[in-house]
């Protein structure tokens, strides 16, 4: 056998380059089985990453639905939702829930997204090679060893480029067509999606339901069977737990993160989370923050105060 001998010089392509400016956090990684009115991915606002083993699974994406078949990936941005396609069968999957931790970066990583990865699914051709990563994946973040959070960050990277190449290579399946589906389940989904998309306007209950031509009644019956909630409620939760992420960044003001949130004003928006966190959003960005980036607060008084600066 003639040996093969590669000199490699350390220079990051396109993708390594783009990847670079980005650190991924992973939130929650788990295996999930999902059954009756139970949703295979909660209600969150995250990047999101799911193998099917099992079953057959539902991507709500802008008011359209499209099957997710076992043995098949999917990467789902956080405007989307992943329930079962069948309220009344079981669907069995791998999830990763992720974001980026320079929230800045948020909206440009969306538009990357898009570019890098299939939008939709990924066939099972490499079934063994992403099923691997996800079963390692799992089992290093199930269990607290030394070196485990290196592994899992590495191996979550090795997973997209994975996906990324097979996207490249023509194995991505980018024209799936939608499904007709009419249930409370798809509604509810809608739903969601739909707040997900204007939570940075002052989006109201009647406003979901005339975007879902039924009655705020209606409405508010479909919220309290699915999450146990009001519309409002998790409108509300919702934008906490967005503002917690942002507040995570000290580069955003309170003026700031209100216009994001679709708040009126940044008392309005302290006001409603102090209610929310049982403290300000200046001392939940303390306890959050190291000492050497946590905002001066007169500074930050005075970029309320003062919206030219």
């Amino acid at each position: 056998m003639q040996n093969e001998i590669f000199q490699y010089t350390i220079q990051p392509d396109a993708l390594g380059q783009r990847l670079y400016q980005y650190r991924f956090k992973a939130f929650r990684i788990g295996r999930i089985l999902a059954k009756a009115e139970e949703n295979p991915q909660s209600y969150i606002h995250l990047f999101r990453v799911n193998y099917i083993l099992r079953g057959e699974a539902m991507l709500i994406i802008d008011d359209q639905a499209f099957p997710v078949c076992s043995g098949h990936a999917v990467i789902i941005p956080p405007r989307g939702i992943l329930t079962q396609a069948d309220p009344a069968a079981e669907v069995e999957a791998y999830f990763i829930n992720f974001d980026v931790s320079n929230l800045t970066l948020r909206d440009e990583f969306l538009t990357r997204l898009l570019e890098w990865f299939p939008f939709y699914q990924v066939h099972d051709n490499d079934r063994e090679i992403l099923l691997y990563f996800f079963e390692q994946i799992f089992k290093e973040a199930s269990h607290s060893n030394l070196g485990s959070c290196l592994i899992v960050q590495n191996l979550f990277c090795s997973l997209l480029i994975k996906m990324v190449r097979l996207s490249c290579e023509g194995e991505a399946v980018f024209n799936l067509q939608p499904t007709a589906i009419n249930s409370t389940h798809y509604l509810i989904s809608r739903a969601v999606s739909y707040i997900y998309q204007h939570i940075g306007n002052p989006v109201s209950v009647k406003a979901v339901a005339d975007h879902l031509n039924i009655s705020e009644i209606y409405l508010y019956k479909l919220f309290k069977e699915h999450t146990q909630q009001s519309p409002q409620t998790f409108i509300l939760e919702y934008r906490m737990q967005l503002a917690c992420e942002y507040l995570s960044n000290p580069e955003y003001s309170m003026k700031e993160i209100a216009q994001q949130l679709g708040f009126a004003s940044a008392d309005y928006f302290s006001a409603s989370f102090h209610k929310y966190a049982g403290c300000s959003p200046s001392a939940y960005r303390q306890k959050q923050l190291p000492a050497n980036l946590t905002p001066d607060p007169k500074q930050e008084a005075s970029l309320i105060k003062n919206p030219t600066l």
